[in-house]
């Protein structure tokens, strides 16, 4: 099977893939906005319970990162915003309209990180310790209220709330029977004219009335379909819900648009769940959240742990190797301490979350077709796995062969639903290069409190942050490519989200070429502002 074809053959490949390099390049300086507040606060409460200078003045020098990463990462951040207005106008329209709450609030909790994130770094000197310490925290809280909220918007992108599965580990999937589902509330005065037999027929159940409605599981199918539509100014008389409305009712609906009656059935279902909770109230929030959090420090703690290791290499002064053990030690244990709990507790939260709502993507990453080589299947492990993913021995992993590829709906009938297959091996890769850092980290971890650094050690400690962006990388690539071919999992398919109105190849690579000019101008600001002015104390 041609698994990059597989993924290339999903609508809108180029934008998908300057979309990747815009959302990675935010997620790698934003990996540090998160993270680096933390090692700030605990180097400050060092300082302050032992009065050593170096630990003030590692605080100074994360805090002057900060300021550096912050800066670019606002600039990537626009950039990245405009670029999924431009190219995928209709997710965006959704979003502003009915899941619009994390997204304005977003707003000050930018407004809080850039204030006390720059507190902090012009005002160091005037300020003691426990002001630069409330200031850090501030910092910290903003950075990661911005990334709890944008975090809620995506988990409800990969589940949204109240989604029903399409897979039971016990009997199977259950497409036969309309799944995966979607919770709806529709309007009392549209449901009276809705020939509700019919679509009980097609799969709908009926949970009961709530909020001046009726609360209904819907096949995503049907909810897709009529996304489309709604996006493609339909009419009523030519979309599929004429086929479920009341003969005597058609006439008097047929002009309306297909997206006035989705537009009031989304309303009232997001107004039913709580405007300002319906994105929080994903099944897949808590876990993504709390990965989000554990990649962003324990890639800020490898960072410290190479950085300080390069300084070492360099270092010819007893005084200032002291100080450079003392923040590779600082770098090494948070790094450690935090890609354990990423893989044994944070990453077994999300993974049995992904399993629960998102069963083509599992299918995928474990890669249970036949058609492919699979390393659980070789290995072996796939009870184990079972067990992992659902706590049981006896469940079974979905099978990714037995998902028909009709059951979404796309731009062009013979297109693939299923999510790529190249998702198990980059899921595994990923897996497998987290165990080996992570047994690295442990032997060095050791060895850094034996005193026991050597050259070589510690050319090899330069390579670690480079790793643990690579498993991040790798992270967020699973969970975007996953979803595919859904922008909304069971709502809206890319096509739909789509502009229509893409730009050609070549201004493609120009934007790509711009986002990429941006990294590299960080790294040079690091190199310049931070690396240089230490390689001279050495």
């Amino acid at each position: 099977m041609d698994l990059i074809g597989q993924w290339l053959g999903y609508p809108a490949p180029l934008d998908r893939i300057l979309s990747i390099i815009g959302i990675e390049l935010h997620w790698i300086i934003l990996q540090y906005v998160l993270g680096l507040p933390l090692f700030i606060i605990l180097s400050l409460l060092l300082y302050a319970r032992r009065r050593d200078e170096k630990w003030n003045e590692m605080a100074r020098t994360m805090t002057k990162a900060l300021g550096i990463i912050f800066a670019v990462g606002a600039a990537s951040g626009t950039l990245s915003e405009f670029g999924l207005v431009l190219i995928w106008p209709n997710l965006l329209e959704a979003a502003g309209r009915y899941i619009f709450f994390p997204l304005y609030a977003e707003i000050f909790a930018f407004l809080i990180e850039i204030t006390f994130i720059y507190f902090l770094v012009f005002g160091w000197k005037k300020i003691g310790v426990r002001g630069r310490l409330i200031l850090a925290f501030l910092a910290l809280i903003g950075a990661w209220l911005s990334g709890a909220l944008i975090m809620s918007v995506n988990s409800y992108m990969v589940a949204p709330t109240g989604i029903q599965a399409s897979y039971d580990p016990m009997s199977g999937w259950k497409y036969d029977k309309g799944y995966p589902k979607v919770l709806l509330v529709v309007p009392k005065e549209i449901v009276s004219v809705l020939d509700v037999n019919k679509l009980l027929s097609l799969g709908m159940e009926v949970l009961g009335e709530r909020n001046e409605g009726v609360a209904v599981l819907l096949p995503s199918k049907i909810v897709s379909k009529l996304a489309s539509e709604s996006w493609s100014n339909v009419r009523v008389g030519d979309s599929v819900l004429s086929l479920v409305i009341k003969e005597e009712a058609l006439g008097s609906v047929k002009d309306l648009l297909v997206k006035d009656i989705v537009d009031k059935i989304l309303t009232n279902t997001v107004k039913s769940v709580g405007y300002t909770m319906v994105t929080f109230l994903s099944p897949v929030y808590a876990g993504s959240i709390l990965h989000a959090l554990g990649a962003a420090i324990t890639v800020t703690g490898f960072t410290i742990f190479g950085g300080y290791s390069l300084l070492l290499l360099r270092s010819r002064s007893d005084k200032r190797k002291v100080y450079y053990v003392s923040g590779m030690k600082l770098g090494i244990f948070l790094g450690l301490i935090f890609i354990a709990v990423q893989g044994l507790v944070f990453g077994h939260i999300i993974g049995t979350e992904i399993a629960s709502y998102n069963p083509e993507k599992l299918a995928a990453m474990e890669g249970t077709s036949k058609g492919i080589f699979s390393f659980s299947r070789s290995l072996g492990i796939e009870r184990i796995m079972s067990f992992i993913a659902y706590g049981s021995f006896e469940a079974k992993l979905p099978d990714y062969d037995s998902i028909p590829q009709d059951y979404c709906t796309l731009a062009g009938a013979a297109l693939d639903c299923r999510p790529p297959l190249m998702l198990h091996y980059l899921y595994y890769f990923k897996t497998g290069l987290s165990v080996l850092l992570g047994l690295y980290a442990l032997i060095s971890a050791i060895l850094v409190m034996r005193g026991s650094l050597s050259p070589a050690l510690l050319k090899i400690n330069i390579l670690t942050p480079i790793v643990a962006h690579i498993i991040s990388f790798l992270g967020w690539a699973v969970r975007e490519m996953g979803r595919k071919p859904w922008s909304i999992y069971g709502i809206m398919t890319v096509d739909v989200a789509h502009t229509a109105n893409p730009g050609d190849p070549l201004s493609y690579g120009l934007i790509a070429l711009i986002v990429i000019s941006v990294a590299l101008a960080l790294i040079l600001a690091v190199w310049k502002l931070l690396y240089v002015p230490s390689v001279r104390e050495v």
